[in-house]
């Protein structure tokens, strides 16, 4: 919680799904101020990718074969400090691409061993509420961090200028140094038990869903959901500014109400998800989602400020899915979870590389048809398997 705390106020990465906050929003309206095009954008992320594919496999491999999970995740976080000190130093657009393929490299060492280490400090029962403390607290900090990169921002110049975006950069550089010092001196290793297999390379790392069956359809709704969030998130900061006249304030305030949000009511969701089950609260909280998609895409021109009405139902989608996280987790054995997460890397980052040079074609033709794509999606296709994954859960 201190690390993530600690993160989220330099506006880190965002919770898995969510839109970035604080400094992280503003990334591709930086690169766009240093000129790059829509397409360029897109392909940036689409390589990082592809990058991902290929450390997909031999990543999962080494997860699956470290015991000393602790030095493996140190080694990526140390990887990962560089990161924002090349942002706050680049002066062309080509060199975000070696910023986003080093930082891919890094979060491919450091997310499974994450989760791994997150997974093994709770019981299953205590799941749902251990993860909505966590949301609770760390969202604390990411209600500030949205308006201290907007205040920022604004003294140096606003949004017209990349130059005016870098200081933001390095505040997250130097947090970056403290997060790592932390984990160095008080971060405990974890230990679990490991089955050894004779298998051939992709017998070993398919094995997973011969053991948890379900975890096929889990892996088809994350790369739908991949696909979805690919295709949006590079753009989404410059469709707020350009297509609908957001300011560096709106944008936020944006951040800071969805966030105050999940500060409220994470706990009160988290104990009804335990009471009435955390799949049906998940379930609801789609609609909250779509609401969303559509008040961004009817907002008007004239009034960008209805983008935080917009971000509050976001930030309720996200809320209700807390219960639904736990579930996820709980479906994954720790000694699959690198065999796993090698599979999920492989096939969502195959889709990683489709979707971004897609969105970057769609936004020249309109920006909106990005939005009502991953509505439709949304609606047709994640919730879909959500209830189909339920459903088999339950039978078994």
């Amino acid at each position: 919680m201190i690390r993530d705390t600690i993160g989220r106020l330099g506006g880190g990465r965002a919770p898995p799904g969510m839109e970035p906050r604080g400094g992280g929003a503003y990334w591709s309206i930086f690169m766009d101020r240093l000129g790059a095009t829509s397409i360029e954008i897109g392909l940036i992320r689409s390589i990082s990718s592809a990058v991902n594919v290929l450390l997909a496999l031999p990543f999962g491999w080494l997860t699956d074969r470290t015991e000393k999970m602790k030095r493996l995740y140190l080694v990526g976080r140390a990887s990962f400090i560089p990161v924002a000190l090349m942002r706050f130093l680049a002066t062309t657009w080509p060199f975000c691409l070696l910023i986003s393929v080093w930082e891919t490299i890094s979060m491919r060492i450091t997310d499974p061993v994450s989760q791994i280490i997150s997974i093994d400090s709770l019981n299953n029962e205590d799941r749902t509420t251990g993860l909505s403390l966590h949301r609770t607290i760390t969202s604390i900090a990411g209600i500030v961090a949205p308006l201290i990169s907007a205040y920022v921002i604004t003294s140096f110049g606003g949004l017209d200028s990349a130059d005016s975006i870098r200081p933001v950069f390095f505040i997250q550089f130097v947090l970056g140094i403290i997060i790592f010092m932390l984990l160095v001196t008080k971060m405990h290793d974890v230990n679990f038990q490991r089955v050894k297999r004779d298998a051939s390379v992709l017998g070993h790392f398919f094995s997973v869903f011969k053991d948890v069956p379900v975890l096929k359809f889990l892996l088809l709704r994350r790369c739908a959901m991949t696909f979805i969030n690919q295709l949006r998130m590079p753009f989404n900061g410059l469709y707020m500014v350009d297509v609908k006249g957001a300011d560096e304030f709106i944008v936020g305030w944006r951040g800071t109400a969805s966030t105050a949000l999940i500060v409220l009511l994470s706990m009160l969701i988290g104990q009804l998800a335990e009471r009435y089950g955390r799949r049906r609260i998940a379930y609801y909280g789609r609609v909250f989602g779509w609401l969303s998609y559509l008040v961004t895409i009817f907002t008007p021109l004239t009034h960008p400020e209805y983008l935080i009405v917009a971000g509050l139902l976001e930030g309720l989608r996200m809320v209700m899915f807390i219960g639904w996280q736990a579930f996820d987790q709980e479906l994954i054995p720790l000694e699959g979870r690198g065999r796993y997460s090698g599979v999920s890397m492989l096939a969502n980052g195959i889709v990683g590389v489709i979707a971004p040079i897609l969105g970057g074609v769609i936004w020249n033709i309109n920006p909106d048809y990005i939005w009502w794509i991953s509505l439709f999606g949304d609606a047709f296709l994640i919730l879909p398997l959500m209830i189909i994954i339920g459903y088999k859960v339950s039978k078994t």
